[in-house]
């Protein structure tokens, strides 16, 4: 067997006996060796080791495809300081902060559970970060964007927004939070509000939004926000903000001629038929559309 074979199956754990007595005699041994132990000694602590595995299993088998030639062991033993540079880099990020982010990009959701077993969805183009480590002293999770939350029973839950704050004990409800606006919905139990210093409390069934600093309270009919079932639902909102909601959920840029981007809307658009979708938003003003790819515009007719 050659060098570049027995040092894949030596990374992967599969040498047989034979086969690690006779890598053992290759001269480069040692600093294999010393790469390896040190790449294992650095990772992360809050890293999921079975997927770090696995990525570097399937990163190796590309090395393996690749090793044709002279140098390819010298590739490999470069993949290996490569591992360690980042496992320490990683190590250093997470004494600086134990925090756990989570992303979803432009038509994505996504959903998690945090190390209580609270239930988070996170919609499209939405940020959450949390502390991991200090998680039962402190169940607090930093938003930037909108998130449906399943919280378990325990200890004070708080969601920190740009434009304010949100306090549960255990309950269902939904944060979003774009621009100026902020909007809570309680689909049960008891949610605390806090906008700067003023506090507000939601029993189940109500909601509170803040747009550009004008507070409104209202009521909630669903048992879950309509965009995990995928429709985004608007009440008496700028059509600006049904316009950027809807370049969230389809990955699309919308250019608006000829029509006053404040005029107010109440509607919903689907997330899955960008053409019903479409329709959805533009009929009630007598709009038409134009789409070429990736661009729509929306305008009205003289």
């Amino acid at each position: 067997m050659d060098k570049e074979s027995l040092l894949i199956k030596w990374l992967d754990g599969e040498l047989s006996d034979s086969e690690l007595a006779l890598f053992k005699q290759l001269p480069e041994y040692q600093s294999y060796k010393k790469l390896n132990e040190n790449a294992a000694y650095f990772k992360s602590p809050i890293i999921n080791k079975e997927k770090q595995y696995a990525i570097l299993k399937s990163r190796l088998e590309k090395e393996k495809r690749l090793a044709s030639n002279e140098n390819a062991s010298f590739k490999i033993l470069m993949r290996i300081a490569a591992i360690f540079v980042v496992g320490l880099g990683l190590y250093v990020a997470t004494i600086k902060e134990d925090l756990v982010k989570v992303n979803t990009s432009i038509a994505e959701q996504t959903n998690f559970s945090l190390p209580d077993n609270s239930e988070i969805i996170l919609n499209a183009d939405s940020k959450i970060k949390y502390n991991e480590k200090d998680w039962e002293k402190k169940r607090e999770v930093i938003l930037k964007g909108e998130a449906f939350f399943k919280v378990a029973k325990g200890e004070k839950f708080e969601v920190e927004t740009d434009l304010g704050t949100v306090t549960v004990l255990g309950t269902k409800f939904n944060v979003k939070q774009r621009g100026k606006l902020l909007e809570v919905h309680c689909y049960e139990g008891l949610v605390k509000v806090e906008v700067g210093e003023y506090n507000f409390k939601l029993p189940e069934g109500t909601s509170l939004r803040l747009f550009e600093n004008k507070l409104k309270k209202g009521k909630t009919n669903f048992t879950n926000p309509s965009w995990i079932s995928g429709k985004t639902t608007f009440e008496s909102v700028p059509y600006y903000v049904v316009v950027e909601e809807f370049e969230r959920q389809y990955g699309v840029t919308v250019v608006l001629n000829n029509f006053d981007r404040q005029k107010i809307f109440t509607g919903s658009f689907i997330h899955d038929n960008m053409d019903l979708a479409l329709k959805s938003i533009t009929q009630p003003f007598k709009l038409s559309y134009k789409i070429n790819k990736d661009h729509i515009r929306i305008f009205k007719n003289d």
